[in-house]
């Protein structure tokens, strides 16, 4: 299951240099299905990617602090920085294919 990320721990992850993807999600109608897609995806790349719910307290501040402009938004992270972000709503293949091309893009 997903986990919150406030902003601390996600200062943390960024110096982890680990990859992660972090989900910019309103609670609105569409956000049960999007949080499915975000689990599935967490399923499909466990043990190379941990992937994180921005929590909904801190998720204005955080959006402006990454120039994300709507939900829902995913942004992929390596190394300390943002390296890909998918805009709009998703379903699991699309996400599971930006993962994979973003992933790549970096680790080759």
């Amino acid at each position: 299951m997903v986990k919150n990320i406030e902003p601390q721990a996600f200062d943390l992850e960024l110096r982890g240099g680990q990859p992660f993807l972090v989900a910019f999600l309103k609670k609105n109608e569409r956000f049960r299905a999007q949080l499915r897609v975000l689990n599935d995806a967490e399923t499909q790349h466990a043990g190379r990617l941990n992937c994180y719910l921005y929590a909904e307290d801190y998720l204005d501040t955080a959006m402006q602090r990454f120039m994300v402009k709507g939900t829902p938004t995913f942004l992929l992270f390596s190394g300390g920085r943002e390296v890909d972000r998918l805009i709009g709503e998703s379903d699991s293949e699309t996400l599971d294919e930006f993962i994979r091309v973003s992933l790549a893009k970096f680790t080759a």
